[in-house]
């Protein structure tokens, strides 16, 4: 063991002795507490079924997967989230409640989140997990228990009352914390905010910070900035009560100090939805402009997808398929004659990006597309799984039901010297031929927990272990078996673990040395990285371990399987092979992906330059996307936009620079069922995302590069609908028998497109509902709505300007209020309306050969500028009372703007354009005169606070 991993831990385990938080379930640490359910059939039997209970009466902020009981002590009512599950028990050990319960063992109908009081005498039982499919604390309360039944309680096996689990001394005391239980800050010290759960009047409470008392406000509040050492922070906010200890908090806080280097920006470009949408050199460079304008600094270029098949031609030593050899319908189609990875080289080098060429390292065949580019010509390579649908039989993915029955990826065995190999090929091929700036892995993994027990592995294991001193009597139940549908691990588990990770960590050494060797022969600086999930806690599953080897678990991560993490485990970690990490963040929410980055950057104890990845798919909303993009660009050193093909460019811009997305066009498109009704689209030439209404012209490319799932209207130059793509399939609702999008973009014409969420049916239904192959269709962007809606004006006419874009083909007319537009040839349109004071409704009509494609309304406010000028001498005259020679001056200058306004709008009424301007310019003058000399006086004769109030006034009159 290395010596400073031997301090760490040492120095870990004293804090651990130390400060360790008092568990939830401290007072029975050494008990198996469980509740038991009514029974089933009292003529049969007795005893119902029981589950453990995991907390009692204690927070169970950032827990997951559990049972928890929460008597009168812990408060007089509980929080019951959405998509949870309550049973409330009253003092005789009756059910009285069920929140959430199961319909015939199906999934319950979620209710929306309560509070839930505690009966006095009784309790609350209360589950949470993140699966109902596959997990079951939720369904055992939910399907278990009705209102009604009589349940129990036992402890080892005994009855016991709820009392016998409450501590007898009333409420219990408890922290509630306002701070996340996991974040990275950039500052030395952080502020911990909270308050105290019970806090009553005549109690004596103490409140400690790793030990050390801090102050507790009359209303049992607490503020406290606490100093940081660099890298991971434990810090435990404990509760005292009377004397005893009733709770305590751990939150871990990772302190990265702040650098002023640039931020990288990645842009994956994944190849099975993107390859052939790259038809032309030039349609690649014009991808890579806007990704640059968006602020994009690196290409993660996708050269070995999960099929198996390369997106380079120069593949001499593996002879691997090119891509566009891929035949079905969803990947075939790329151009055979377009080297993918020496174009993106040859111009991402041109504007400044560097590439980075991504291989998926072990997984050679696509089950859910039947692509498997060698792996048929090398079925011993094919990892061998051990999972309980098999009968306890080992058996080649293919061959088993799980790989005839969900499996999407086929896997390779990454024991198998001739599959490492052919792996180490790939990466040489690349680097040989190609001038990449990186090269990284992916899928650098087992399948799962499940793979690989091939005779290779078994021999391979038994080694590992003779060389601990081990021995493999019973192969495979020494490493675990399987109850029903329940693994059950054996007395190796942990070894095999280890082992696994020890196999991925030497591939990741022969890449290490393969780079080394051409950067030092060849006097370059290609890099290598990797990409793994961010969810540390449970990848070991997949026989990684991506952690430094300087990472020493702690007790408060509360990982499941902690037993793992021994001396030799640690030494599997594998960063100190890369130049830099990415970890894919791809949380739904912003508080999620805060956590898991700061998850990273304790498990590489900030080593090497890490790179938080985005799903873009899960943060399309702007204002999320913004979020999560400062979090990763703050915290960590860049960010990893994965993937291309749901890149919303102008959002991404936004989200990047910090600034709110404002989308300043509107979509419209004609409706064949209604000539007065439009439907109005999402974005135009950007890739489709859930719940998105798109339009493509032949501008975006040669195809939509859509997915299956969505459903897809053709209109061809002459604005028929001539293909219609899923449409009985979104109508019935019936995907089995879907079909490619990907549509064909006839030139001259465009490709509306759908997406929904998974389940929802609102934008597929329709545009199935609406387009039928014949109907007419027309369709236009419509700008400048923006500029006008709530705008305040003084003028009684408005000149209101836009401009109508059409797409495909067609005429347009823009009406204004009633009125017909003068429209150039470029789109551009102007009309002049009337105001009356006050709200003025505007409404804009576009028709397209007579189709109408939008009907949109803004409000422009005219003020009447007399009246406001009014006002401002009333205040005048009632703040500037001293002397009264400046009251007068500032009346003034109010009374001469006043008298030009009131001649330019004379001038208007009366066609004399010119004057107007003049008046109206003689009237901003003296307004800002009177500005002038208001602000000269301010604090002096004019209380300041007076002074904005009168300027607010005349907000936006000037600049």
């Amino acid at each position: 063991m290395k010596f400073r991993q031997l301090i760490s831990l040492l120095v870990s385990v004293f804090l651990v002795l130390s400060l360790l938080p008092v568990t939830t379930m401290s007072n029975f640490e050494d008990d198996l507490i469980e509740v038991e359910a009514a029974p089933e059939d009292v003529s049969i039997g007795t005893k119902g079924p029981t589950k453990e209970i995991n907390y009692i009466d204690s927070s169970i902020e950032g827990k997951a997967d559990f049972i928890s009981l929460f008597t009168t002590e812990f408060a007089p009512e509980v929080l019951v989230k959405r998509l949870w599950v309550a049973v409330q028990v009253n003092s005789r050990n009756e059910v009285v409640r069920v929140v959430s319960p199961s319909i015939n063992g199906g999934v319950p109908v979620w209710e929306e989140e309560q509070m839930l009081s505690i009966p006095d005498g009784g309790y609350v039982l209360l589950a949470h997990d993140d699966s109902w499919a596959s997990k079951d604390f939720r369904k055992f309360l939910a399907t278990n228990f009705k209102v009604g039944d009589v349940i129990k309680l036992r402890k080892n096996g005994e009855v016991i009352p709820v009392t016998a689990l409450m501590k007898g001394d009333g409420l219990q005391a408890g922290v509630i914390l306002a701070n996340e239980l996991m974040y990275t800050v950039t500052e030395q010290t952080t502020q911990l905010v909270g308050s105290i759960r019970n806090f009553e009047e005549g109690e004596q409470y103490r409140l400690e910070v790793n030990g050390e008392e801090i102050s507790i406000s009359e209303d049992g509040s607490f503020r406290y900035d606490y100093s940081l050492s660099k890298g991971t922070n434990y810090i435990d906010v404990a509760i005292f009560k009377n004397g005893n200890e009733h709770d305590v908090q751990s939150l871990i806080v990772y302190y990265k100090e702040e650098t002023m280097e640039e931020k990288e920006v990645f842009l994956w470009v994944e190849q099975g939805p993107n390859a052939r949408r790259f038809q032309t050199s030039e349609s690649i460079y014009n991808m890579l402009v806007e990704a640059k304008d968006a602020g994009v600094t690196a290409i993660a270029l996708d050269v070995k997808g999960v099929e198996g098949f390369a997106s380079y031609k120069k593949s001499d030593l593996t002879n691997r398929p090119y891509v566009s050899e891929m035949t079905a319908e969803s990947r075939a189609g790329s151009n055979p004659d377009l080297d993918l990875l020496a174009e993106f080289i040859k111009h991402s080098h041109s504007l400044g990006l560097t590439v980075h060429a991504a291989m998926n390292v072990f997984a050679e065949g696509s089950i859910a597309h039947n692509e498997f580019g060698v792996l048929n010509e090398h079925l011993d390579w094919e990892e061998q799984i051990y999972r309980h649908e098999d009968g306890g039989e080992i058996k080649r993915l293919r061959d088993s039901h799980y790989g005839k029955n969900g499996a999407l990826v086929a896997f390779v065995n990454p024991a198998n010297p001739e599959v490492r190999d052919y792996q180490l090929k790939s990466f040489e091929e690349v680097i040989k031929n190609y001038d990449v700036d990186g090269v990284l892995l992916d899928r650098g993994r087992y399948d799962n927990y499940f793979a690989d027990f091939s005779d290779i592995s078994r021999q391979q294991f038994e080694q590992f272990l003779a060389e601990r001193g081990k021995q493999l009597n019973n192969w495979p139940q020494d490493i675990f078996t399987y109850e029903g549908n329940t693994r059950v691990d054996g007395p190796l588990i942990n070894e095999w673990y280890t082992y696994r990770s020890s196999v991925i960590k030497s591939f990741t050494e022969e890449v290490r040395d393969l780079v080394d060797e051409y950067n030092v022969r060849e006097n370059r600086d290609v890099q290598l990285s990797a990409y793994v999930g961010s969810w540390y806690e449970s990848y070991y599953l997949n026989g990684v371990n991506w952690a430094s080897p300087n990472f020493v678990y702690n007790e408060r991560l509360e990982f499941p399987q902690d037993s793992i993490y021994t001396d030799e485990y640690y030494e599997t970690g594998y960063t100190d092979n890369l130049d830099f990490l990415m970890i894919g963040t791809y949380q739904r929410t912003a508080n999620e992906v805060k956590k898991y980055i700061t998850l990273g950057n304790i498990m590489t104890n900030g080593e090497i330059p890490l790179y938080a990845g985005m799903a873009l798919v899960n943060v399309q909303d702007p204002p999320v996307q913004r979020e999560v993009f400062q979090a990763g660009l703050q915290n960590t050193n860049g960010l990893m936009l994965f993937d291309y093909s749901q890149a919303n460019f102008p959002v991404i811009k936004a989200s990047i620079n910090d600034v709110e997305y404002v989308k300043d066009y509107y979509l419209g498109i004609s409706d064949p069922r209604n000539s007065e009704a439009v439907i109005e689209g999402d974005f135009f030439n950007v890739n489709r995302n859930d719940n998105n209404l798109n339009i493509y012209s032949e501008a975006f490319g040669p195809s939509t590069g859509t997915n299956i799932w969505g459903v897809e209207a053709v209109v061809d130059a002459t604005g028929k609908v001539v293909k219609m793509v899923n449409q009985q399939q979104a109508k019935n609702w019936s995907w089995v028998n879907v079909q490619d999008n990907n549509s064909i973009i006839p030139e001259g014409g465009f490709v509306i497109s759908a997406l929904d969420g998974s389940g929802i049916r609102t934008k597929r239904q329709l545009v199935a509902n609406a387009y039928h192959v014949g109907d007419e269709v027309r369709a236009a962007i419509l700008n400048g709505l923006l500029n006008y809606d709530g705008k305040e004006v003084r003028s009684k006419q408005l000149d209101f300007n836009g401009k109508v874009q059409i797409v495909g083909p067609g005429n347009a007319e823009v009406w204004i209020n009633g009125e017909k537009a003068v429209l150039a040839s470029n789109g551009d349109f102007t009309a002049t309306i009337s105001l009356e004071d006050g709200a003025n409704e505007v409404e804009i009509i576009v028709l397209v050969d007579g189709w109408k494609t939008h009907h949109k309304s803004v409000t422009v406010t005219r003020v009447n500028v007399t009246e406001v000028i009014e006002t401002a001498k009333e205040l005048v005259e009632q703040y500037v009372v001293h002397p009264k020679g400046i009251q007068t001056a500032l009346v003034q200058h109010l009374s001469r703007a006043q008298k030009h306004f009131e001649q330019s709008e004379r001038f208007y009424a009366e066609g004399k354009v010119r004057q107007a301007e003049k008046a109206n310019d003689n009237a901003i003058k003296a307004l800002e005169q009177f500005v002038k000399m208001l602000e000269q006086h301010a604090g002096k004769h004019i209380n300041e606070e007076h002074v904005e109030e009168i300027l607010q006034l005349f907000e936006g009159y000037f600049s």
